[in-house]
């Protein structure tokens, strides 16, 4: 949008790298977040930065993972422990969620985004489809893991 300040590395990381890697290939990135763990995301994270000059650049510090128990055998999530967002837009956690279950004749849902973002005078849950596209779920969200991820889980559940 015109006026809007440029995307932080945080951002571009939450809001265009993971959310791409997940909706094009999610079986293989949960795969290779399980094998190569925290070097494949400083990888993404680093690649995220590059089109920025240096001085935009921020460190990973606080980027983990962790593979939260699901409601179904048949599905699979990680949760994306973000470094702690400094501005309106970054986010706190990205949640990643596989329901290979859910592939229809002509139509495929199986893959959804979430993030938990700053707003102002507190936070909201919002989705990236698979076209990039930004999707306002939620207001009010607590910035815990277990709060955040809960609030996924009402909006997958099925």
């Amino acid at each position: 949008m015109p006026g809007e300040p440029p995307k932080t590395h945080q951002r571009i990381f939450a809001e265009d790298v993971l959310p791409d890697l997940f909706h094009t290939t999610p079986e293989q990135f949960l795969a290779l977040l399980n094998r190569d763990g925290t070097r494949f995301l400083y990888f993404y994270w680093e690649t995220a930065g590059k089109s920025l000059p240096a001085e935009a650049r921020a460190g990973p510090f606080g980027l983990n993972y962790v593979f939260p128990r699901l409601w179904r055998k048949d599905a699979a999530a990680a949760l994306i422990l973000l470094p702690k967002p400094a501005s309106e837009g970054e986010a706190y956690f990205s949640a990643l969620v596989y329901r290979p279950y859910r592939r229809l004749l002509l139509v495929s849902d199986t893959t959804a985004v979430f993030n938990l973002e700053m707003a102002p005078g507190g936070t909201r849950l919002v989705s990236w489809t698979h076209r990039g596209e930004r999707e306002e779920l939620q207001a009010g969200v607590e910035p815990a893991q277990e709060a955040f991820f809960q609030a996924v889980l009402d909006q997958v559940r099925d």
